[in-house]
């Protein structure tokens, strides 16, 4: 019995991740990896309130181009603006064959932790 292999990640945690897609794309794996896009390392600002630092630089991530990496490693990439966009995407990855990543644009908020 074949399963769907599925990832969710936030924006931030794919860049500690990153070369999992490289990997994947190597062994064309058919894993869907659904890329949650806030612009930030949403986890780590969390941290760093917890940990009474707030305002710690570099934690905001603007202008990366996540499908455009993702193509680079070798794997198929699309951008999901709209829930029937992702629906539709989502729906062809799993039929697609190959590593794909979809980058879907949230709204940042503060991680509970």
């Amino acid at each position: 019995m074949e399963r769907p292999v599925v990832g969710l990640i936030g924006d931030g945690s794919f860049q500690y991740a990153v070369q999992s897609i490289y990997t994947a794309a190597q062994h064309n794996l058919p894993i869907v990896y659904v890329v949650m896009r806030n612009h930030e390392y949403s986890i780590l600002k969390s941290f760093a309130v917890l940990e009474e630092t707030p305002g710690v630089p570099g934690l905001d991530l603007p202008g990366i181009g996540i499908a455009s990496l993702a193509r680079g490693f070798g794997c198929r990439a699309v951008e999901a603006e709209t829930t029937d966009d992702l629906e539709r995407e989502f729906t062809a990855a799993l039929s697609a064959g190959t590593t794909t990543v979809i980058v879907v644009p949230t709204q940042p908020q503060k991680a509970m932790l």
